[in-house]
């Protein structure tokens, strides 16, 4: 009876120690390995609560001639070992098991340990210690962690500044783009893409940032560059806006139905850094006419917009050849497009064109016996939406 007295208060002097010292460092993670030490390797997934069995009958040769003993379950995280949980036995007694940190459980019973645990990142081994009274702490399971996680997008910039959503460059202006990230386990290959899912810089280390330089130019198209890795729930974007004159685009050759346009307005595709325009005027290329100011408003989101045009019941605008001009804070953008009666001759065609001897090409039209002549070479005249 003395004897196990004695034992007991061998032991409860070892819990103290233990329970005193669970907040501090324990030691690095030096893992001794005996002939009674059980191992395996395990791939978790972060932030997951994974549980862990320490089987006590496997090793009953172990424990069997002990009257008291300790079982400390330790962390190895970012290179140093904490502890984590322990339960102890006394000689006919049930365990009494305690979580000391890293929101950690354990329980016992006379044939199993159990222990649990939310996984971070930066743990790479658990390992389950017996504590006697005067003998070496014994290794009597190690598991050996690969934890994997998802990479993340931290940021995209431009020339040194974050960026989200648009981000306006002069024109013939050099943008570095950089894209910065922490890539996961097992590491992925973090990308920079166009709109079109283009392939513009790529890298597969574990450090960044990503870089990609271009020249941003009026008349080219302007890109949307994306940073994206696979598995990452947050991926960044940019759409590069160039600030130059609104761009109206050609896409048809095609006359209008006058008519139709009057009554129910015209939609013009614009590409645009704005959505400011100010004034919108119509001129025709028949002698001494004067501007004619027409309502227009635009829809959309920028760069990608419509420009809609509104006519009056008592507006002049007739068939001809006519420039719309719409104004921006940079000036004047001009667009020229047909108006022509259904009853035309004309109507849904340009008419025959020929070479005006200077090398450009150019029309005749015919209205009300007077002859138009347009030059082709110098219009831009595009597809549109009738409202």
């Amino acid at each position: 009876m003395h004897r196990i007295r004695h034992l007991c208060m061998c032991l409860m002097t070892l819990w103290i120690s233990l329970n005193k010292n669970e907040e501090n460092l324990v030691d690095a993670c030096m893992i001794t390995y005996a002939n009674q030490t059980l191992s395996e390797d395990l791939i978790i997934k972060e932030n997951t609560l994974s549980s862990f069995i320490y089987p006590l009958a496997a090793r009953a040769s172990v424990t069997s001639q002990l009257v008291a003993f300790v079982i400390e379950v330790k962390i190895c995280d970012s290179g140093s070992s904490y502890s984590a949980c322990n339960c102890r036995w006394l000689q006919n007694r049930d365990a009494v098991c305690k979580g000391q940190r890293y929101n950690a459980t354990c329980w016992a019973d006379n044939s199993e340990m159990h222990f649990s645990l939310l996984i971070k990142r930066t743990y790479s081994d658990v390992m389950w210690e017996l504590l006697r009274q005067n003998y070496t702490p014994l290794v009597l399971k190690h598991s050996s962690l690969q934890v994997t996680y998802p990479p993340i997008i931290t940021g995209l910039h431009i020339n040194g500044q974050k960026v989200n959503g648009t981000h306006l460059v002069g024109e013939n202006q050099e943008v570095i783009f950089s894209c910065f990230f922490l890539n996961g386990n097992p590491p992925v290959t973090i990308r920079m893409v166009d709109d079109g899912g283009h392939t513009l810089s790529s890298t597969g280390n574990r450090e960044g940032p990503l870089t990609l330089s271009r020249d941003i130019r009026c008349n080219e198209v302007w890109p949307t560059i994306r940073c994206e890795a696979p598995g990452s729930e947050l991926n960044k974007s940019v759409a590069i806006l160039v600030k130059c004159l609104p761009r109206f685009f050609p896409l048809s050759s095609e006359f209008l139905d006058l008519t139709r346009v009057l009554r129910k307005g015209l939609t013009l595709p614009l590409k645009s850094y704005t959505r400011n325009i100010s004034k919108c005027l119509m001129t025709t290329l028949l002698l001494l006419s004067p501007n004619k100011e027409v309502a227009c408003e635009v829809s959309g989101s920028v760069p990608d917009l419509n420009l809609t045009l509104r006519f009056a019941a008592n507006t002049t605008i007739g068939e001809g050849i006519w420039t719309l001009h719409a104004l921006s804070e940079l000036g004047f953008s001009n667009i020229t497009i047909g108006l022509v009666n259904s009853t035309s001759k004309f109507y849904g065609r340009w008419p025959e064109q020929g070479n005006g001897g200077n090398g450009r090409k150019t029309s005749k039209l015919i209205f009300k016996n007077t002859i138009v002549i347009v030059i082709i070479a110098t219009v831009n005249v595009i597809k549109y939406n009738y409202q």
